[in-house]
């Protein structure tokens, strides 16, 4: 399957019970990871990470279901509408 462009958004709002479990998904996906910005947000007590990803469709369905099955965790993801050329 080729792969495409997304964006990501993940809002954690228990920190510090989904940090580790986000923390290790991340870390696990970290070579398909092109950007990476976050934003914790101590007022509310929540965290914001912005994420963008080069992966398969299918590969990215399989990384934000992972993300959504962690308590207090909510993740939105979007493929961009960019062809990639040619990497070799």
């Amino acid at each position: 399957m080729p792969e495409k462009r997304h964006v990501v958004s993940i809002i954690v709002e228990d920190i510090e019970n989904a940090f580790h479990p986000v923390s290790e998904l991340l870390h696990s996906y970290a070579a398909h990871i092109l950007l990476r910005v976050g934003y914790p947000m101590r007022d509310l007590g929540v965290s914001v990470i912005f994420l963008i990803m080069e992966l398969s469709t299918a590969e990215m369905g399989a990384f934000s279901g992972q993300l959504g099955q962690i308590s207090s965790v909510k993740v939105k993801a979007s493929t961009l509408k960019i062809e990639l050329g040619d990497k070799s």
